[in-house]
């Protein structure tokens, strides 16, 4: 083997040992300020709406993976963000029967 192997093979196993892959299931679900600030939401009822989601997701009305997925598509539009995450939340939601 090449040193470069080696050392690559090392750094590997020193990553494992710091980050185990138990770490990446204890990783925290986005929360309502993580979503607010992706969103850039603007007014109370905004706020409001996505506290209403995390919290069905917290209940498991809704699945986190659910959210994240909408959350991550709408932070990349350029504009009107809360706009498009509210608009998709909605539609998503009542397809698995749940009225947001």
């Amino acid at each position: 083997m090449s040193r470069r192997m080696l050392l690559a093979a090392a750094m590997g196993l020193g990553l494992l040992w710091l980050f185990p892959p138990e770490m990446a299931a204890a990783a925290p679900r986005l929360d309502a300020g993580v979503i607010k600030a992706g969103l850039r939401t603007a007014a109370p009822e905004e706020d409001g709406f996505v506290e209403r989601v995390v919290e069905l997701v917290d209940q498991g009305v809704l699945p986190a993976s659910l959210v994240d997925s909408t959350f991550e598509w709408a932070r990349k539009k350029t504009s009107h963000r809360f706009q498009y995450f509210k608009k998709a939340m909605i539609l998503r939601a009542s397809r698995i029967g749940v009225r947001l």
